[in-house]
């Protein structure tokens, strides 16, 4: 082999290991089908010691309230940490919130520490019921009616296999209350290449006669020994 070539082959391989490493998420997901993959997922979301969950939509309601996002920490307790962005008498609130023991506390505006509340009657959920195996958020993957795998796309950096289908509204309900009970939800789910949920997208009518509104959830940072206490 000439020095020329030598230094050719060095240089085809140095471009290929990036493409390589970039490529398909294959792992958990390779030669499996689309129900075999999301029920790894659910098992894996469901062992997880905590996930952490943040919820968005970029869509608000005309009128009525509703939660337009969440952003904290999930544990199997179950509890949730965080905060949760809910729309009330037309004002946008980041209401720090604490679910454990099945009880809800939140640090209201104005409020300078935490009290007990009922989420219901703020149009919100227990978000620490998001880690029901059944009705929490890991209970819609089985639950995904035509389920099929529908490509590859890059999630930061991650590709992530995706499946789509769609969902029941008495389902999506639970998590996101502003659901139509009645109504079915175009869902896309992406899993990454260790058969984890990270990224769950949910499409159709939220607010009542606001047409299609897209709620992003998204999963990071499994596993992490994380204690969440009453405040």
């Amino acid at each position: 082999m000439t020095r020329r070539t030598a230094a050719l082959s060095v240089v085809v391989l140095a471009l290929a290991l990036p493409l390589t490493a970039c490529g398909g998420s294959s792992g958990a997901v390779d030669g499996k089908s689309p129900h075999d993959v999301l029920a790894l997922a659910k098992k894996q979301f469901d062992q997880a010691r905590s996930v952490h969950l943040l919820l968005s939509t970029d869509a608000v309601p005309t009128k009525g309230d509703a939660v337009l996002g969440a952003d904290g920490t999930l544990t199997h307790q179950p509890a949730f940490e965080g905060k949760v962005t809910v729309v009330l008498g037309g004002f946008n609130a980041d209401v720090p919130v604490v679910s454990v023991d099945g009880k809800v506390y939140a640090k209201l505006p104005l409020t300078p520490k935490y009290v007990p509340i009922d989420p219901a009657e703020y149009s919100a959920p227990d978000p620490a019921e998001f880690a029901d195996p059944a009705a929490g958020i890991s209970g819609l993957l089985l639950e995904l009616d035509g389920a099929k795998k529908d490509g590859e796309k890059r999630e930061g950096d991650q590709v992530l296999t995706t499946y789509t289908g769609t969902l029941p509204g008495d389902l999506v309900e639970p998590i996101i209350p502003s659901a139509d009970k009645s109504g079915t939800y175009r869902t896309v789910i992406g899993i990454d290449q260790d058969g984890r949920i990270i990224t769950l997208k949910v499409s159709g009518d939220f607010f009542a006669h606001d047409g299609d509104v897209t709620y992003d959830l998204r999963f990071s940072d499994y596993g992490k020994s994380v204690k969440i206490s009453a405040p």
